[in-house]
């Protein structure tokens, strides 16, 4: 039987890749009311979507992801949903592909993320400029697109020590130890 000082360490440790998660998000969205920095700011919330997602499916829900996107719309003014759907349909492409970079190195995993950022990016273009009922500047989108490609080894590195202490710690409270 777990104590329950135990089960409320691991329902924190449980809940920390979302918390991040929710704190990045506010750093995105506090940006947005510098002039101008909002076409140049990574878009932090989607990097612990493609790391949790990636090692660890469960601490990255759908439902939590949804939300996410929907709070992200209502700040923006973007129409309801839209980053929602680019959210999740990044992250059933993290799921479909994890099996064929979850083991691989640093650079292997880099490149998907680029690679699946890069496809998040392009429908999100498409569909803003279908929303709105004309092309927006395709310049800012790819800045974006590079910054936040630019921005995820550091996140990497601190994902890493941090998912190393998650599972060590559930390990051993859930042996004992």
């Amino acid at each position: 039987m777990i104590q329950p000082s135990k089960r409320l360490e691991l329902l924190f440790l449980g809940s920390l890749p979302a918390i991040i998660t929710a704190l990045l998000t506010v750093c995105f969205l506090t940006s947005k009311h510098i002039g101008g920095l909002n076409h140049f700011m990574p878009i932090l919330p989607i990097l612990p979507i493609f790391y949790w997602g990636m090692m660890q499916a469960r601490d990255m829900p759908y439902w939590f992801v949804f939300a996410i996107g929907l709070v992200m719309d209502a700040v923006m003014g973007l129409p309801l949903g839209l980053t929602s759907l680019l959210f999740i349909f990044f992250l059933l492409m993290v799921h479909a592909q994890r099996k064929y970079f979850h083991k691989e190195g640093f650079v292997i995993k880099w490149g998907y993320f680029a690679i699946l950022l890069g496809i998040a990016s392009i429908a999100n273009w498409v569909l803003l400029s279908f929303f709105i009922q004309h092309s927006e500047p395709l310049l800012p989108a790819l800045i974006q697109w590079f910054l936040t490609m630019c921005f995820y080894p550091f996140m990497h590195k601190f994902f890493d020590g941090l998912y190393e202490y998650i599972h060590s710690r559930r390990w051993q409270i859930l042996h004992g130890h």
